[in-house]
């Protein structure tokens, strides 16, 4: 099982659950669904900016076709593919994607957790302000 902390990564192809096309005549009914695994469920940041990554990567193909990856849960759905197009095209984009993300993500998350340090930091400052200032007040009718 892969930590938290574990970059996400592409670990195969999730063969059982693989589309058949439709080879109707229409146009796109050679292509079909593509399930890839990862290997652990990815951070909700990372899900959220995939979609972006991938319409918009640092690298790509001219068979590059945005719109057809998503993740959903601990895989990334091509939805609009081959599985030769995927050998030959996708896969290294699909690997850039996921760098790009790692990288992004990492950065997200050291940048969180020093604000709520920070955060926790002032909290505790505030509460010893109050404490020592509390103590330092005289209620009493003859002080002044």
């Amino acid at each position: 099982m892969a930590s938290d902390d574990e970059p996400v990564r592409l670990v195969g192809v999730d063969t059982e659950q693989v589309g058949r096309p439709r080879n109707d005549g229409r146009r796109g009914s050679g292509l079909y669904r593509i399930p890839l695994l990862l290997n652990r469920v990815p951070p909700t940041v990372w899900s959220e900016n995939f979609a972006d990554a991938w319409n918009s990567p640092p690298a790509w193909t001219s068979m590059h076709r945005p719109g057809i990856a998503s993740v959903q849960g601990d895989r990334i759905v091509l939805d609009g593919s081959t599985i030769d197009e995927l050998e030959r095209y996708h896969l290294q984009t699909l690997k850039l994607v996921v760098q790009q993300l790692n990288k992004r993500t990492k950065q997200h998350l050291r940048t969180e957790r020093e604000h709520a340090e920070a955060a926790e930091a002032a909290a505790a400052e505030h509460e010893r302000q109050v404490r020592e200032t509390a103590q330092r007040l005289r209620f009493g009718e003859d002080d002044s």
